[in-house]
């Protein structure tokens, strides 16, 4: 997608819990800024009756419940793990549903430019990098978060322990690879205001570049 002269489009990213929802919600108190969630547009794609069939397809009953939705729980022991077949069930799921969030990404990204008069557009799209979705964006931020800090808040949002964190982040590229790909590293590691002023201060660089530029 090609840049846009006023509305810059960034893909926040980082390690699972780093916070890139609140950093993200954080600076609309800052300044007037779209904020579109790929892990609901994730969700809301599992409501589709067309990729519900083909879960069913692929899946079984089993990952459904007694109402026909899908049970996201059961879904994910399918599809994350440390065995071949862990692999392969989530390169099928991605097959199903990567194309819908994709479209719907695009549609949520035009409605935005079109109708919205924001500073920027910020996609907080966890595997955006994995997905190749690198042609939805202008400019990548790289969320820095301790292991620990993470943890924590996986453990109290999700439940979720430590070996769950790390099996879900082994099916992700290394943390290492995402920061050479970012554009821009914001530390997300003291206050969520600092961070929020932070990528604040970054979209404002990206418009006086753009004015420099005209």
């Amino acid at each position: 997608m090609s840049c846009h002269i006023c509305i810059p489009i960034i893909a926040l990213i980082g390690g699972i819990g780093s916070g890139k929802s609140a950093v993200a919600n954080k600076v609309k108190t800052l300044r007037s800024v779209k904020v579109i969630d790929a892990d609901q547009i994730g969700h809301e794609v599992l409501d589709f009756p067309e990729v519900q069939q083909k879960i069913r397809e692929q899946f079984g009953t089993a990952v459904f419940d007694e109402r026909g939705s899908i049970v996201r729980s059961e879904l994910a022991k399918i599809v994350f793990g440390e065995e071949k077949q862990h692999q392969e069930s989530l390169e099928k799921l991605e097959e199903l549903v990567h194309p819908e969030i994709h479209q719907r990404l695009e549609q949520e990204i035009l409605s935005a430019k079109s109708t919205e008069e924001v500073d920027a557009i910020l996609i907080d799209a966890a595997v955006i990098l994995e997905a190749d979705w690198k042609d939805l964006c202008d400019q990548i931020v790289f969320i820095e978060c301790p292991f620990e800090q993470r943890l924590k808040r996986v453990t109290q949002n999700r439940g979720w322990s430590s070996e769950e964190l790390q099996k879900r982040e082994n099916h992700q590229l290394p943390l290492s690879e995402k920061r050479k790909l970012a554009n821009c590293i914001i530390h997300n590691d003291h206050d969520l205001e600092t961070a929020a002023k932070e990528l604040s201060s970054f979209i404002e660089t990206l418009h006086n570049t753009q004015k420099t530029n005209k």
